[in-house]
Parts: structure tokens; C-alpha cells; sequence
């Protein structure tokens, strides 16, 4: 599990076509006909839990994870069923097949108990690949050669890759990763966890923990990504507060998160110095707001598609392919960049009470630890990350359509329905 975790954002996948299911040629399909390697290797960590014994069956009747695992299930069920009434009935199917790795490892992770600090360890660690390789694509303003690794080659006119000013252009970090989107979401919840690394080092670990921080902040602001950001400063926010309330931020590690915002300061007056005609054309104009930016646009589609098939939705991966069947001219849209809205339009009503379960159950387990005051660092820092995830998924659609954002999320709820003290303790 933990070799899943250093993965989860690298893009390396290997084609995987489904008997009778091929997608291929359909518009804006972001899963394609493929398995990520961090999937292959949920895969493994899923097959290997069930054939250690049965422990976790028990609290599956039980708990949090009593409704958690029935509502994943008929969600799982629910996209799959939908290829019946889908225009293209295999992407349904594999929107399904997603879901159900997605959702087993949430439940791997829930039921495997790794200690948190190694789980956090994993993912920052792959994390510090993406960076370096971040950097390096900043600097030389080009892929870096690693395809063998899942980098993409970035064609000099992607406009989703760049950020431009003028006739001049900046090619935004992406690391190993799809998008840069998808590895500023990563690196937010990164910045959120690193928190939990510091406690219990020596002054010289603390300060390697400082460093790794300031690498993913760095990494973060040349991503270009203003749902990345926002989320990070959210989740940060949220867990500081949470520690603060629970009394456990100890002097040296609040000593340490105020340097941390003093260095982060200075690297965003750097960074807004260096690259403030870039990032002027990232801030919305008064047209965009209007309704011209094409993330209302797709907004509109979205609203158009739930008023058309309100109950069960389009059908699970199908959102292009309805957009062009119910716009007039035919128009082929993206995605919409909002998850509540695209899992409405895509599985309906149905779809969207199962989603509103689970994050019922997520927030009454979070209700209960905020009353009794929990002391365990952990518990702050993933509602902070969770926090995070929320917000990616309020201005981005990766969570729903990329392997992954979904394994990215399934890992958090995961960890936080993992409720024993003892295993959510700092180590």
C-alpha cells in the first residue's frame, strides 16, 4: 500500500482494454483505455488484504464503515448500471471498474491500520519526485525526457499547459503527473500532512522537514493552479485550527509553522515579482465572470443535462458525449469542473444521495472528534487535507475523472474512517 501511495500522482499507465467495452476515440475521456500504476497497485494491496483474513468484515457491520462500504458499493453499481440507459454504455462501465478499485482501497486502507507517519512519509516522498522533476520542466521550459516514467510530452501550443502573457508563454510544472492541476492538488494535501513528519525530530530533522515543505510550496506556485492554492490554504487552515483547539501544537512545531509562513510569504512576493504579467491573465476578468470563462460555460451544461435526466443522470463517463447530443450545434464540452455537479449529471439524483452518505458519514465522524477534542495530530491534519480535497473538487473534476484524484481521495477517506486511537497516534 504504501508503494501505491509514492505512486498515486505519477501518470505511468499500461493500455488495458475491456472485452466489448473499447473507448476509444471518444471525446475528453480522461481515463482512457488504461490502469495507472498506482492502481495496479491498489489492485495488489486489495487482493493481498482479502487473502490475509477477514478482520475487517467485522467492523464492515459495524461503525462509520458500516455505511460507508454499502453506500461505495451501490455507487460502484449504481455507475456501472448505467450503461443501460448511456449513450456510450462503455464508458460507463469503465467509470465503473474505477470506482471499484477506488473503493477498495479506501477500504484496504481503513482496514490495514498502516501507522500514519509512514503513509504520509510514502506520499511526500513521491511527492519530492514531482517536484524535482517540476523544477527542472520550469527551468528548461520543456518535457525533461522521462516518458519512460509517464512524463507527458507537452506540445508548444497546449494552452491548458501554459500560461501566457502575450505572445509569451510559461510552461506550468506538471512533474510526472497528468496535469498540472492534478499535481497541485497532491502537493496541497502534501503541504497539510508534512506537519505531522515534524513532531518528535531532533532540530536537524525538523529542519529537513522545513526544506521538503518549501520545495512543495515552490513546486505549488509554478503550477499556476488557483484551485491548488486555495486548497492548500484552506486545508492549513483548517488543521491549524483543529491542533490549536486540541491543544496539541507543541512550541517547537508551532515555532516551527511560523517560520514556514514567513518563508512562504517571502516565496510569494518572489514569485508574484518574477511572473506578475503571467499571472494577470490568471485572475478572472469582469467577462469571465459574466459567464464567457469556459468553466460557467461548462456550469450551464452541467444544469442542462441534470434538468434533462434528473433521476439517474446521462450515465457514468458520459458527460461529453450527452453535452454534444443536448447543446445546440453539436458542441463537444469538457467535463464540468465542479464534482457535485458532474456526478449529478452523470448518475442522477441516485448518485448524488449515495455521494451525500458518505460525506455525511465523513463530517458526523469529524463532528465527533471535534466535540470530544481529540488529541491526536493526525486527526487535525487529514481534516485539514480533507478540507483540501473538497475544495479541489469544487473548481476541478479530477476526483470524479482521473485515477488519480479518485485514489487520491479513496486514500483519505480511508484513513479517515480509521478511527483507534492508537493507530492515528504521532509515532
Amino acid at each position: 500500500m504504501l508503494t501505491a501511495l509514492f505512486f498515486l500522482a505519477w501518470r505511468r499507465d499500461w493500455r488495458l482494454v475491456l472485452p466489448g467495452f473499447s473507448v476509444s476515440g471518444t471525446p475528453h475521456n480522461h481515463l482512457g483505455q488504461s490502469i495507472r500504476a498506482a492502481e495496479v497497485l491498489a489492485v495488489i494491496a486489495s487482493l493481498s488484504f482479502v487473502l490475509t483474513g477477514p478482520p475487517i468484515l467485522v467492523r464492515l457491520r459495524r461503525g462509520p464503515l458500516g455505511t460507508f462500504a454499502p453506500s461505495a458499493l451501490a455507487l460502484v453499481c449504481l455507475a456501472g448500471a448505467s450503461s443501460f440507459w448511456a449513450l456510450h454504455p462503455g464508458l460507463a462501465v469503465v467509470q465503473g471498474a474505477h470506482l471499484l478499485i477506488w473503493a477498495a482501497f479506501a477500504l484496504v486502507v481503513a482496514g490495514a491500520r498502516v501507522p500514519p507517519h509512514r503513509m504520509a512519509a510514502a506520499f511526500v516522498l513521491g511527492l519530492l519526485v514531482h517536484a524535482t522533476v517540476g523544477f527542472a520542466q520550469a527551468i528548461i521550459q520543456n518535457h525533461v525526457g522521462l516518458t519512460v516514467l509517464g512524463e507527458l510530452r507537452i506540445p508548444p501550443d497546449d494552452p491548458l499547459k501554459f500560461v501566457n502573457a502575450g505572445s509569451s508563454l510559461f510552461l506550468r510544472a506538471y512533474g510526472l503527473s497528468p496535469h498540472p492541476n492534478v499535481l497541485a492538488g497532491h502537493l496541497a494535501i502534501g503541504l497539510v500532512l508534512c506537519w505531522g513528519l515534524a513532531p518528535g525530530r531532533r532540530p536537524v530533522g525538523r529542519g529537513l522537514m522545513a526544506v521538503t515543505w518549501a520545495a512543495l510550496f515552490a513546486s505549488l506556485l509554478l503550477t499556476f493552479s488557483r484551485s491548488g492554492i486555495l486548497a492548500a490554504v484552506l486545508g492549513m487552515t483548517v488543521a491549524a485550527v483543529w491542533l490549536s483547539r486540541a491543544g496539541v501544537l507543541a512550541r517547537p512545531i508551532a515555532g516551527l509553522g511560523s517560520k514556514l509562513a514567513v518563508a512562504a510569504a517571502i516565496m510569494i512576493a518572489v514569485f508574484a515579482y518574477a511572473f506578475n504579467r503571467y499571472l494577470a491573465n490568471r485572475l478572472p476578468s469582469i467577462d469571465d465572470l459574466m459567464g464567457s470563462d469556459i468553466r460557467l460555460v461548462l456550469m450551464k451544461v452541467a444544469l442542462k443535462l441534470i434538468a434533462d435526466h434528473p433521476l439517474a443522470g446521462v450515465g457514468a463517463g458520459n458527460f461529453s458525449v450527452a453535452s454534444r447530443a443536448a447543446m445546440p450545434g453539436r458542441t463537444t464540452y469538457d467535463v464540468v469542473h465542479n464534482v457535485p455537479l458532474l456526478i449529478e449529471a452523470e448518475v442522477g439524483l441516485a448518485g448524488l444521495v449515495v455521494v451525500g452518505t458518505i460525506a455525511t458519514v465523513l463530517v458526523a465522524v469529524g463532528y465527533r472528534r471535534w466535540r470530544a477534542r481529540s488529541v491526536h495530530p493526525w486527526h487535525g491534519l487529514v481534516a485539514g487535507s480533507l478540507m483540501a480535497l473538497v475544495t479541489v473538487g469544487l473548481f476541478d473534476h479530477y476526483l470524479w475523472t482521473h485515477p488519480q484524484g479518485g485514489l487520491l481521495g479513496a486514500w483519505l477517506v480511508g484513513w479517515w474512517l480509521t478511527d483507534d486511537p492508537e493507530e492515528l497516534s504521532s509515532t
